[in-house]
């Protein structure tokens, strides 16, 4: 648009012009006809004038208070963690409303409640750490599980006298723990999350890698239990009871789920964490740099302190 007063005419009428007031043009000749917008032009009829007025574009700074940012940098691991179970957790949260994903659920589930934080820089890389977190929410009653002697996990499925071997068939475990727990049944699935805590050698980015293994009792399959369905190396008995067969360093659910009336019913379930890296990620410095790798904090809550979360433990009355 070009700018001062043009009074030149042609066969007696003046051509189109305008002349500039401050960030607007008045607006003579044919131009004058003109009315409503035109990209980033508005015209209008002030005091019996076509007046022009260039739209000015304001660019507004999303608030990030310290809470906001908190719940960004712990929304970060979670996505990156739910990624890793690869689809594998479906369907987890029972009573969901209609088109809210057990994606949302978990989301929802964990993050008040989660404290590892990773830079921009490491989210992105697909970084994650394995923590505390709910699994699954359903009716059945839950699986207990703990790390036993040498950070080996032991749940609280009895097995009575069976021990595990390359021999030991379906239908004799599936016998066991049907015989020797309430509320099992053949058909139902027994299912092992196992997810290993690591560490890239070259980049220094957790990563996380998680097994998921399933059984679903048969109390007539002559198959054998450690060779035609899961990994020889990877259940036991641990005081008559089911285990791991070895260590880990990361985090174990074990879950309880069942096929009733066309839907999957499941247990709660909690990942139970043995982690020898989760302190690194869970520290109020860590939380500070992971928040000013997205940009900071600019604006102040007054109440809230600019800190990490304090343990109740640490509080004097």
């Amino acid at each position: 648009m070009q700018t001062g007063h043009n009074d030149s005419t042609k066969n007696g009428t003046k051509d189109s012009g305008w002349r500039m007031k401050k960030n607007m043009a008045i607006l003579t000749g044919i131009n004058s006809k003109l009315h409503g917008s035109i990209g980033n032009v508005t015209y209008s009829r002030v005091n019996g004038q076509t007046v022009a007025k260039e739209k000015v574009e304001k660019k507004s700074v999303p608030t990030r208070t310290y809470a906001q940012m908190v719940r960004r940098v712990r929304w970060a691991n979670l996505v990156n963690l739910w990624q890793a179970f690869e689809g594998t957790l479906k369907p987890s949260f029972e009573g969901k409303k209609q088109r809210v994903s057990d994606f949302n659920m978990f989301i929802q589930a964990n993050i008040n409640a989660a404290h590892v934080s990773l830079t921009k820089d490491v989210a992105v890389r697909g970084g994650c750490v394995v923590e505390a977190c709910q699994v699954t929410r359903g009716q059945l009653p839950g699986i207990a599980v703990e790390f036993g002697s040498n950070n080996v996990p032991e749940t609280d499925i009895a097995l009575g006298t069976l021990t595990l071997g390359n021999s030991t068939t379906l239908k004799a475990f599936s016998d066991a723990v049907i015989d020797n727990n309430a509320d099992w049944h053949s058909g139902d699935q027994l299912s092992f999350y196992i997810a290993r805590q690591l560490m890239d050698a070259n980049t220094g980015v957790p990563r996380v890698a998680v097994d998921a293994v399933e059984v679903t009792l048969d109390t007539s399959a002559d198959t054998t239990l450690l060779k035609d369905v899961v990994d020889t190396s990877l259940l036991a008995v641990a005081d008559g009871c089911l285990s791991l067969s070895g260590p880990v360093n990361g985090g174990v659910a074990c879950v309880h789920s069942r096929k009733r009336n066309g839907n999957t019913i499941v247990s709660t379930q909690f990942f139970v964490v043995n982690n020898s890296y989760l302190a690194n990620y869970t520290t109020a410095s860590a939380m500070n740099a992971a928040i000013l790798s997205y940009g900071g904090v600019n604006k102040d809550e007054f109440l809230t302190p600019n800190t990490g979360d304090v343990a109740a433990d640490d509080v004097n009355p």
